[in-house]
């Protein structure tokens, strides 16, 4: 029996998302400069993140499968940490700073996903354990927003906002993503994006940005209502008609770029400090005078995908990217993470046994 074939539709999808990333970083640093730019990155912000992290929920369903938490932690855990050191001296002497601080559980920059993708992977051994999780998760995302204390440490303030679309892709199914493979999806696709783009510009353009960034709280947001999660639910709600949209216009075939859809980590993981150090040292913004000026960026970011993606670097970052360095110097960490595994499914199958016991009347405890 032949191994199955891969399907290109996600793997192309995944290199479009990653390069609306790296276009987003790129034209982040202008968007002050008119409010068409601003508003173009926040309609980008509504697909980007919510529809890659749909997907990578989709393909989390192995989570049972023995050597899952040791797979985990080589290949997000030992990354995060290695480019967390990495990137936390390279910004050191990128922006001349004084003095060089460091903390692992303050994200370096786009580190935020990796970090945020570790945490949600562990989550599933308790929501998977519970009745009605992907409700719970909304419940937690859109919550999260109303403690003051939550924020950037440990990127719990995104992390927990972002969470109810992981556990959506997770709970979803392939005939779901056949659903906007329809010719007819394109159309309507097409009317949603129409309409979310009138609704989306009539707020003003810093508060969209600061609901879809999800890394503050509402009252630091300016947002003291209790009834404010409501509004929370609603660019959710944004979010996922703009991600059907999205994938309704994603090549279904195999494409030039879609082999580098499989190796979107790289992209995403090492792009941010180019972007950084090609404004340091090559873009200038305040010589911006053109729409000439502009048209520069997407180049920057088309080449730059094209460059990470390619197989050059995945020969010689891949055992950074993809944790393997681990497998030549920590053998001890690996026999410990098999003998611990066991363990910790017992303690996450515990604590969902204590939420669902919650749900219960009194008398039926």
């Amino acid at each position: 029996m032949g191994v199955k074939e891969r399907d290109p539709f996600l793997d192309n999808a995944k290199f479009i998302l990653v390069f609306f990333v790296v276009f987003g970083h790129f034209i982040s640093q202008v968007q002050s400069h008119h409010l068409f730019i601003k508003e173009m990155n926040n309609f980008l912000s509504l697909i980007r993140m919510p529809a890659l992290i749909v997907i990578t929920g989709f393909l989390s369903k192995n989570f049972n499968r023995p050597g899952y938490i040791e797979k985990t932690v080589k290949t997000l855990l030992v990354p995060y940490m290695i480019f967390q050191i990495i990137f936390a001296y390279y910004y050191y002497l990128l922006y001349n700073k004084n003095v060089f601080t460091f903390d692992f559980f303050q994200p370096q920059f786009t580190m935020w996903f990796i970090l945020s993708l570790f945490i949600w992977k562990c989550l599933l051994f308790i929501f998977t354990k519970i009745k009605h999780p992907l409700l719970w998760a909304i419940v937690v995302g859109v919550g999260i927003g109303y403690v003051e204390s939550a924020g950037h440490y440990m990127n719990v303030q995104r992390t927990l906002t972002y969470f109810p679309f992981f556990m959506l892709g997770f709970y979803l199914k392939k005939e779901h993503f056949e659903i906007a493979k329809k010719r007819s999806a394109r159309l309507v696709g097409f009317v949603i994006f129409a309409i979310l783009w009138v609704v989306v510009t009539q707020f003003p353009a810093g508060e969209v940005q600061s609901w879809l960034a999800a890394h503050r709280s509402y009252v630091t947001n300016g947002h003291g209502q209790w009834y404010i999660g409501l509004k929370q639910l609603m660019f959710y709600s944004f979010s996922l008609l703009a991600g059907f949209a999205f994938l309704s216009f994603v090549p279904q075939r195999k494409t030039f770029f879609t082999h580098m859809g499989r190796r979107t980590a790289y992209i995403y993981i090492l792009h941010g400090a180019i972007v950084r150090t090609l404004y340091v040292y090559v873009i200038e913004p305040e010589e911006f005078t053109t729409v000439w000026h502009y048209f520069q960026l997407p180049v920057y970011a088309i080449v730059l995908v094209l460059v990470l993606g390619s197989k050059p670097v995945n020969i010689t970052m891949k055992f950074l990217i993809e944790g393997n360095i681990v497998d030549y110097v920590s053998a001890p960490i690996k026999w410990l993470a098999k003998k611990a595994e066991p363990t910790v499914q017992k303690m996450w199958s515990g604590f969902a046994k204590w939420i669902n016991n919650l749900e219960k009347p009194i008398n039926e405890r």
